[in-house]
């Protein structure tokens, strides 16, 4: 009798087992499952999402060559493309979209010449930037060095290789054009709240690019000359009454240096994109900088997702 009893005991205890482990398989299995559907839900939105914000770039360079069959004599903030495009309903989601000018901003890459060589006239300029932002002037030499082809640090503070050397991992100066500002995250003395502050107001464009006046911000003007303060890089902003100026020689001369008169301008060859797709509970931001040539054809020249 005790015999039968131990071996019924036995019996139940494998099926108990034997449960046990089929139903732990059987939630393994379901789980692996639903992970897969998730990841490929994931992976079918993310390429969705890529190809509507593609499709925005697309819309940016119909829109800037439009532009430019309008007005190929100026660029401003009153045009078509200044402005945000409202939210377009998609399928699943939305977009939107704008276009910022990057010739509004100051533009890092001309901080040295062709030869590799500092630009005095902008450094003045970058170093009067700083201030206006309340930023350290110093950080001008810094990003001088990070460009520029020697290895002797700027006076009177710089930062060249050595500077560096004690970084963990540790690295150099790159002694070229930056294709980005978020670069300025890796020179001596910028910090993430430096960099927040100043990214507004600087590009990374090809050496010469112009600083087109109708769309630059009044620190940016006020940057050009020690003799625009802030209150009249505002009376200057008032003055182009969110369009253009009448006579950008006229309203400069006698403002600015004769070197800085001849690199600014009214109008804008290169442009930031920033296109926003939300699908369902999946969003996505594509910074494209977009290149227009003088026939209209436009180029996207740096993309980035997540990360202008």
């Amino acid at each position: 009798m005790n015999s039968a009893h131990a071996q019924r005991g036995v019996a139940v205890l494998t099926a108990m087992l034997v449960v046990t482990v089929g139903t732990i398989l059987a939630v393994n299995l379901l789980w692996e499952s639903t992970l897969d559907q998730r990841r490929a839900q994931s992976a079918l939105v993310a390429d969705q999402g890529l190809m509507l914000a593609l499709g925005a770039e697309a819309w940016a360079a119909d829109i800037l060559r439009q532009d430019l069959v309008d007005s190929d004599v100026s660029d401003h903030l009153g045009e078509e493309w200044a402005f945000e495009l409202p939210p377009l309903p998609v399928d699943g989601g939305m977009i939107t979209g704008r276009l910022e000018d990057l010739q509004g901003r100051f533009n890092l890459n001309n901080l040295i010449t062709s030869e590799g060589l500092e630009d005095a006239v902008a450094r003045a300029q970058f170093e009067r930037l700083l201030q206006a932002l309340e930023l350290d002037p110093t950080l001008a030499g810094r990003v001088v060095d990070w460009l520029d082809q020697d290895s002797e640090a700027s006076f009177p503070v710089g930062a060249e290789d050595a500077a560096y050397a004690g970084r963990e991992p540790p690295y150099r100066t790159p002694n070229a054009m930056i294709t980005t500002t978020t670069e300025l995250m890796a020179v001596e003395g910028f910090d993430a709240a430096a960099y927040r502050a100043l990214a507004p107001y600087v590009a990374a464009l090809p050496l010469g690019t112009s600083l087109n006046v109708n769309t630059a911000p009044a620190a940016v003007l006020a940057a050009l000359s020690d003799q625009i303060d802030f209150g009249m890089a505002e009376s200057l902003v008032l003055e182009r009454n969110g369009v253009d100026f009448v006579d950008i020689q006229a309203t400069f001369e006698g403002l600015v240096e004769p070197e800085v008169l001849q690199v600014i301008d009214g109008v804008s060859s290169h442009f930031l994109l920033t296109a926003t797709v939300a699908l369902g509970t999946h969003q996505l931001i594509l910074y494209s900088v977009l290149q227009r040539d003088r026939s209209g054809i436009t180029r996207t020249i740096f993309r980035s997702l997540g990360v202008p």
